[in-house]
């Protein structure tokens, strides 16, 4: 993928952006995505999501190592200025949802294994759901008709994995769909076709599971290594299914689970949030360190942006098409993340279009210099970009 490359300056707004038009959509040609801006609202920075109904985006602050205070942080959309903070004490969420209709926030509380709901009027917890036994809470989706919120449990140790149904009107655990096999990480809601879709990363394996019984009536391949995150786009009946292990996209046909493509997107894709307005899907690329944007028509990567860090998950305004993305702290001796990749005759990348915290280069004999601490600039961001 031809790469345009800006040199990096010394100021966070200032990061690199790679990107360039590779197809059209819309009717016309596909222009460059914006970096706007860039900032650091807390530390531990995990899951991130846009309320229109408060005008927030919301980012959970799970703190750094033994933290005893983490909390929820708002920011406002445009200037990402932190404009709430809502406290959690020494139990930090991970995961996040919301419910737009009920300004509720619901939000994993993996250490002890519960789910806890916000009412964003307040800011305050309302209620705690927990199933008895400790549970690998991760990801929650809400179908904000229905009032319910659904959420994955990661199977621990030798234990099935569970997908948990809260009835959104009382807050409490509904139902559990159980004996769940494959370690099911992701998940994602076809709500007009009353239809859930569960990623799992053991068996690279996809749940499909109807809302009406409450039951598995499908499973299929995921087509790659290590499906960890998915997203559902109505427009084309597909699932776009991020493999942290071959670093790519697959999409499937979500009634059969053929697959239609594969896509490489970059060394630890992870995340998937579709813009169906404008046809486009966002995928995170982990450790590779940068967002790739994919035109869900043509299913050809339009664009990367390269965010310096670890990108986490992105969160899409549907009024603006203004995505924001959550980035995690590098550790300290960790590698800096590879480039973006390029086609065939595109212009090499420069060096300073290479992301802060590289690898030493190599000494006249061949040596590196030993590693030393450093403060990733990049890690523990809120970036907004423009399509």
């Amino acid at each position: 993928m031809p790469i345009i490359a800006r040199p990096a300056r010394s100021s966070l707004r200032s990061l690199i952006l790679a990107a360039t038009a590779l197809a059209a959509f819309s009717g016309a040609a596909f222009a460059d995505p914006e970096f706007v801006k860039q900032a650091k609202p807390g530390a531990g920075l995990y899951e991130l999501v846009f309320s229109p109904a408060t005008n927030r985006v919301y980012v959970a602050a799970a703190g750094t190592r033994g933290a005893k205070e983490t909390f929820v942080l708002g920011l406002d959309p445009t200037t990402l200025e932190v404009k709430e903070t809502i406290a959690l004490g020494e139990d930090p969420m991970f995961g996040l949802g919301v419910n737009n209709k009920t300004k509720t926030l619901y939000g994993t509380q993996t250490r002890d294994g519960s789910v806890s709901a916000i009412d964003l009027n307040t800011g305050k917890i309302v209620a705690h759901v927990a199933k008895g036994e400790k549970a690998h809470v991760r990801q929650i989706v809400v179908d904000e008709d229905a009032n319910k919120v659904y959420v994955s449990v990661v199977g621990m140790r030798e234990a099935p994995s569970e997908i948990w149904i809260i009835d959104g009107a009382t807050n409490k655990l509904d139902h559990a769909i159980e004996g769940l096999t494959g370690g099911v990480t992701g998940i994602a809601l076809d709500a007009k076709g009353k239809r859930l879709f569960a990623s799992t990363m053991n068996s690279n394996e996809v749940h499909v599971v109807d809302l009406a019984t409450e039951k598995v009536v499908k499973t299929f391949p995921s087509g790659g290594d290590n499906a960890i995150n998915l997203a559902y786009d109505a427009s084309g009946d597909q699932l776009f299914i991020a493999h942290q292990g071959s670093g790519e996209v697959v999409v499937l046909d979500a009634k059969d689970g053929n697959i239609i493509k594969k896509i490489p997107t970059g060394e630890g894709a992870l995340s998937v949030a579709i813009d169906p307005a404008r046809s486009l899907a966002y995928v995170t690329n982990r450790r590779a360190g940068y967002v790739t944007l994919i035109d869900t028509k043509t299913l050809e990567p339009v664009a990367n942006v390269n965010l310096g860090s670890m990108p986490q998950t992105v969160a899409i305004d549907a009024a603006t098409g203004n995505a924001y993305v959550s980035s995690k702290m590098k550790s300290a001796m960790r590698p800096r993340p590879s480039a973006p990749p390029a086609a065939a005759g595109a212009p090499p990348v420069s060096a300073a279009a290479v992301p802060a915290g590289a690898q030493p280069a190599a000494g006249p004999g061949g040596e590196r210099p030993r590693p030393v601490p450093m403060v990733d600039p990049f890690g523990d961001t809120v970036t907004l970009i423009k399509p």
